[in-house]
């Protein structure tokens, strides 16, 4: 029971989350679709309740504006790609482009531009927001007074959208960060948009871009006076020498999954590393003690005294 009512308690402040979004904008003139609010108000409340803290004072609000601004900042983007793309075809269809080919191009080339903005959670506002403001304008296109005339409508267009982003914005934050006070951790929605799919639900090779040969997870402990002590893993370079990655270090001060190639290795370090089968006793030896591996010779002293009992 203590597992399952955190995920009732998200339903249900989904469910009203989406409610409290739609309500917000339905009076909004010239909104092009309450679905543009009730979509980012989902983004942003997911992203929210996936925090792994929320209570902590100023350092934890700003990994949360670090988290969320630059999903906020793609969604707008997004948007604006899609106004933009609306407002040239309906222009277009006004100097001869045929209606049909103006509504293809114009949803094809807003998905097209949108999926190249960084930080975006999804396409969709912008193919919304390009075809909402095409089909608000292409009518106009037999109009002699084509230009006066749709001026006004771009602008109302751009007011209501715009609202509605900034509406849907308010309500995640508020909803997604108020749930998450009452949360014992971070909890990630599966099907939200807001973010991939978590790794452990993903296929291994997808999530790594692995090759073909047969590979093993490894736990790998570093020995205090190994060599790669004091090393980077962008200088160990064990994805090219070896075909292995490093998922994560266990360190005595936390848990650092997916390290990046700046990550230095200490001494007693634990890896989750994945490596092909092949390669598993040459990498175990990269990070055994240097002693152990060394080659040592015979002493000369010795030889020298048992070539002299030998005569």
């Amino acid at each position: 029971m203590s597992e399952k009512w955190p995920v009732q308690l998200i339903r249900l402040s989904r469910a009203f989350t989406v409610g409290v979004a739609y309500y917000s904008v339905i009076n909004i003139p010239s909104l092009t679709s309450s679905f543009v609010a009730i979509f980012v108000a989902l983004l942003l409340f997911d992203l929210m309740i996936s925090l792994e803290r929320i209570r902590g004072g100023w350092d934890v609000a700003k990994n949360v504006v670090k988290i969320v601004i630059p999903h906020v900042a793609g969604t707008a983007m997004t948007l604006v790609y899609g106004l933009m793309v609306g407002c040239i075809f309906a222009v277009l269809v006004h100097l001869g482009l045929p209606v049909s080919l103006g509504a293809i191009l114009t949803a094809g080339l807003s998905y097209s531009l949108t999926e190249r903005v960084p930080g975006r959670t999804s396409s969709t506002v912008g193919i919304v927001g390009g075809l909402a403001v095409f089909d608000k304008t292409y009518k106009l296109a037999a109009s002699i007074e084509f230009f006066p005339e749709v001026g006004p409508v771009i602008v109302a267009t751009l007011y209501g959208t715009f609202s509605a982003l900034v509406m849907g914005w308010a309500t995640g934050l508020l909803f997604g960060g108020l749930t998450r006070l009452f949360l014992p951790r971070g909890y990630r929605t599966v099907m939200s948009s807001a973010y991939k799919q978590p790794l452990m639900l993903r296929p291994i090779r997808e999530v790594l871009d692995l090759e073909d040969d047969a590979g093993v997870l490894m736990t790998i402990h570093v020995a205090p006076d190994s060599e790669v002590v004091g090393s980077s893993l962008h200088v160990l370079e064990l994805d090219h020498r070896y075909g292995a990655k490093v998922l994560r270090i266990d360190r005595k001060g936390g848990k650092i999954s997916l390290p990046t190639g700046d990550e230095v290795l200490q001494a007693e370090d634990v890896l989750l590393v994945y490596s092909p089968k092949s390669r598993r006793i040459e990498l175990e030896n990269l990070f055994t003690a240097a002693s152990s591996k060394a080659v040592h010779e015979f002493p000369q002293s010795e030889m020298e005294t048992k070539e002299v009992q030998g005569e």
